[in-house]
């Protein structure tokens, strides 16, 4: 599996684009803030943020892209070998990308011709598809070697010609399984009876060799782990729906099938998704944004930024409104100019509760993300009552509705002697700080920003712009 830095790696495609030419950037510009930050109009003609997910044939223009390929050629030059060239096709076949032909090498030139209009300061979000690998704890059963019960192995027990094992017996096939090292283990496959002289089957069953001498039945206190048996090769999802026919949604199981080829056992983990069982196939989405300075940059340190205002839309932002009184239908809304605008007032104040929850953010390979943004508030109360009117939120669990979802507070900070939360009667801007997400390092998450007002309360206006999820910036020193 990949492990990105926190140094951002960027690959550069401009009009000019020099091939294979790797550079490193600390910071990018944050255009937005700048851009924005005195309410006009944007000053550049066609600066944009961009949400874009590829299709099908989106991967095949990739892998055939000309550029693409004589950097994937030259690589190989490089390097002596033929794997970038060969990854880079695989991307075309296969519909998604992996280690040695990532999004970050490939994906610069495709938004070059795609959006050969934008200028500097547009952003790409790109989501697509690529493969992680399949969950580490998997090698062990990956590992797993088969031994077969033979005739002789029989009649050393018998001594006739009896070919099968019964409960009375069961317990000797370790007697003739190999030695191996500690930890490691061994699919026994044999025919087995219920009673002598009673109808044979093939069975399979999980053993662990420990200390140097001893197999015993593997079981695990983590997972269950089954060989699946070769008569419902094929059908691994029906066997596990008719074994676990109350599984909870979120239960792991891992299926073992053997491979005469390696001649060693194949994992296969399975999630229940609360209605049908699913392999893990290793190949899962994701989201990089790529921004345009000299050229197309993919930026591993930022995770999710929208400016909103100037954008001529909300992106992928969604909106929701619960308990509104008569009077008002909606809070919040966006507006081109000033961003993502909260209130209850309408001819006077209401009570009413608005939410506006930003795309999943993906925080893999996370150490320090934050988020920040600029916001101001007009028309509020001025003492603490406007800390509990606007608030912000993040879910791992949010799907389509905020009150189905688990949210965690994030407090408001001290930044620059300030706190965080703009003065109650100014549409002069503040910025958020750097409210801290590294509790959810690696995880999946939505932001959600909250707007609630009660009866009798004063209504303000609440406006939000420039969000930003993303590492601090580093400081590059030269040895």
């Amino acid at each position: 599996m990949k492990n990105f830095s926190i140094m951002k790696k960027t690959y550069i495609l401009g009009a000019a684009f020099v091939l294979g030419t790797l550079s490193l950037c600390t910071s990018c510009e944050n255009y937005f803030d700048e851009k924005y930050m005195d309410n006009g109009d944007p000053q550049i003609a066609v600066v944009k943020t961009i949400d874009y997910t590829l299709t099908s044939d989106d991967y095949k223009t990739i892998a055939d892209n000309k550029t693409n390929k004589k950097y994937a050629a030259d690589q190989d030059s490089i390097n002596e070998t033929t794997i970038y060239s060969t990854s880079l096709a695989a991307v075309g076949e296969k519909r998604y990308f992996n280690d040695m032909a990532s999004a970050d090498m490939y994906v610069p030139a495709f938004i070059y011709n795609k959006y050969p209009q934008f200028d500097p300061g547009s952003m790409c979000n790109i989501t697509y598809l690529t493969y992680e690998g399949q969950p580490a704890y998997l090698d062990l059963y990956n590992q797993t070697i088969q031994y077969e019960m033979k005739s002789k192995d029989y009649k050393a027990i018998y001594g006739d010609e009896t070919n099968y094992l019964t409960p009375a017996n069961e317990y000797m096939v370790t007697d003739f399984l190999p030695m191996v090292e500690d930890d490691y283990l061994c699919g026994a496959k044999y025919n087995f009876a219920e009673e002598v002289g009673g109808p044979v089957t093939t069975k399979e069953v999980l053993y662990i060799y420990k200390n140097g001498f001893l197999w015993e039945v593997y079981t695990s206190s983590e997972v269950d782990v089954h060989i699946l048996p070769a008569s419902v090769n094929g059908q691994a999802e029906k066997w596990l729906t008719n074994t676990y026919p109350y599984a909870v949604a979120d239960q792991v199981v891992v299926l073992m099938n053997y491979d005469k080829t390696s001649k060693l056992y194949v994992a296969t983990e399975y999630t229940f998704d609360g209605e049908a069982w699913n392999a893990t196939t290793g190949i899962v989405e994701e989201t990089m944004s790529f921004m345009l300075g000299s050229g197309w940059m993919a930026n591993l340190s930022t995770y999710y930024k929208q400016a909103v205002a100037g954008e001529g839309n909300l992106g992928k932002i969604q909106l929701f409104h619960y308990d509104l009184e008569d009077g008002i239908s909606y809070i919040w809304r966006f507006d081109n100019l000033y961003g993502m605008r909260g209130s209850a007032y309408s001819g006077g104040p209401h009570y009413g509760e608005g939410w506006f929850v930003t795309p999943k953010i993906k925080l893999k390979n996370a150490t320090a993300p934050a988020l920040s943004f600029d916001h101001a508030l007009n028309y509020g109360p001025t003492d603490e009552t406007r800390e509990q009117q606007i608030t912000v939120w993040v879910s791992t669990d949010f799907t389509d509705d905020v009150h189905s979802a688990t949210w965690t507070q994030l407090p408001w900070n001290e930044w620059n002697g300030t706190t965080g939360v703009p003065d109650a009667n100014s549409w002069t801007y503040y910025n958020s700080g750097r409210m801290d997400l590294s509790a959810w390092n690696n995880q999946t998450i939505y932001i959600g920003f909250c707007y609630k007002t009660e009866a009798g309360q004063t209504c303000p206006t609440w406006e939000v712009k420039n969000i930003l999820v993303n590492e601090p910036e580093e400081e590059e020193s030269e040895n």
